[in-house]
């Protein structure tokens, strides 16, 4: 659920800028969403699985349970603010 409102968040924003920057909001937005859904994707199916095999052994781990289950929204989100300034605020500087 976190990771589908970041996702519809980050999407409506890159479609916003891209709006207000005078680019294809359409593209824009799917590129926003692709930023925030490949590196969530690969952490989950790379990253996860040993943290999950941590909590295994050790179920109490508050740390690795917020970790497990929480880190590819902030991994998303961080590729997604890296790109979004990338592509709008590199654009508004070179104006």
């Amino acid at each position: 659920m976190p990771g589908t409102l970041a996702a519809i968040i980050i999407t409506v924003l890159f479609f916003k800028s891209a709006s207000d920057a005078g680019k294809n909001p359409v593209h824009m937005a799917f590129t926003g969403f692709l930023v925030f859904f490949i590196p969530a994707l690969l952490w989950t199916f790379f990253i996860t699985p040993g943290f999950k095999d941590t909590l295994a052994h050790d179920p109490s781990n508050t740390l690795v349970k917020l970790t497990a289950n929480y880190a590819y929204v902030v991994i998303g989100t961080a590729c997604s603010t890296w790109a979004w300034f990338k592509i709008f605020k590199s654009n508004s500087e070179d104006n």
